[in-house]
């Protein structure tokens, strides 16, 4: 072999092989993705592009996970971006080179803006969870009730109801539910930060929300929170019962799972739970909705006033008319029957 051929053979060689990994690799990144319907990937925060290639690899979307691993950081280099967090979704029949090309887009990531409103229940957010995130209803209860959560957030009671701040959020479609329920966690914890020096009353943080939920349940109007978080507390003090409806509410709605909320009837005063209170003295022993911010500051600061009774005007302003005495109240509840009977009002 001549001198000119072996230069030449030094030199095509390498490149012979250069080109046969180049078309080979091309051929694998050209592969259509072999899924029959589509189907979303989700990025978490923490993960990195070894392991979402390894988790494509494993759901059999990439099928040449070196191969994979070696463009995507080419990606990486030449669009100065890193993975982006969130769901996107991936067609039948996409290139393969273009399901690693979106780990890198925050264009095609879908997103959910859900609104939690106050005063609902820990299972109501599991709903709205499942039907606007679409995370595993199953699981985002089996997490919120576990011990484990319970126990890192130092919540002392069996679930954490009452402790998921309510408000409008933005996830990305299919976030998981521990992500989700961090994020309500920590708003509250945010938000406890902020007011907890400001109460005027001593009750620690978890009777401050029991009250705050009781409060929700019982006006939706901003203004008078404070109002009826007196009552409670005028009561409270003075070792009076509560008798406040929501908790024998929240009560019966848990004994009959399967039925929708009525009004309640006299004989419902007479359940037996830590939670009526109608039959026990004091705050029951947890919260029963999520309150919101107005709530919980109504119960940090009650209006001080001499009022321990309230009932429903019944004319169209959702707020109550307050009495001192049994039989200013009673006087009150009269009007509020007589309404009730000429409007044909069921509450």
């Amino acid at each position: 072999m001549s001198i000119g051929q072996r230069i030449a053979l030094a030199i095509g060689l390498p490149l012979v092989v250069v080109g046969s990994v180049v078309a080979y690799s091309a051929v694998q990144l050209f592969k259509p993705v072999d899924i029959t319907q589509p189907t979303d990937f989700y990025v978490s925060p923490k993960m990195s592009l070894n392991t979402a290639i390894s988790q494509l690899e494993s759901r059999s979307i990439i099928t040449s996970p070196t191969i994979a691993r070696v463009f995507a950081r080419m990606v990486a280099w030449q669009s100065e971006r890193v993975i982006q967090r969130g769901t996107f979704t991936i067609e039948p029949g996409m290139e393969q080179f273009l399901v690693i090309v979106r780990l890198f887009s925050k264009r095609n990531l879908q997103t959910a803006t859900v609104t939690f409103q106050e005063g609902i229940t820990l299972r109501k957010y599991a709903d709205l969870a499942s039907e606007k995130i679409g995370c595993d209803k199953g699981e985002f209860l089996r997490i919120a009730y576990s011990d484990s959560l319970r126990k890192a957030r130092g919540i002392t009671t069996a679930t954490i109801e009452g402790y998921l701040m309510p408000n409008t959020y933005e996830f990305y479609k299919k976030t998981p539910a521990h992500e989700i329920l961090d994020k309500l966690l920590d708003e509250q914890d945010e938000f406890w930060a902020s007011v907890v020096t400001t109460g005027s009353i001593k009750l620690d943080r978890h009777q401050t929300l029991t009250l705050a939920s009781i409060v929700e349940a019982e006006t939706p109007v901003d203004d008078e929170k404070p109002r009826v978080a007196g009552v409670y507390w005028n009561r409270f003090k003075i070792g009076m019962k509560l008798e406040a409806d929501p908790t024998v509410q929240y009560v019966y709605d848990i004994k009959n799972p399967n039925r929708t909320s009525r009004r309640l009837l006299f004989a419902d005063l007479e359940i037996e739970s830590p939670f009526n209170t109608y039959k026990y003295a004091g705050l029951p022993p947890a919260p029963i909705n999520s309150p919101g911010r107005a709530a919980i500051q109504a119960a940090l600061n009650p209006e001080a006033h001499g009022f321990y009774y309230f009932v429903a005007k019944l004319d169209g302003t959702n707020t109550h008319t307050f009495t001192r005495t049994g039989a200013e109240h009673q006087q009150a509840v009269a009007l509020f029957r007589a309404r009730r009977r000429a409007g044909k009002i069921n509450i």
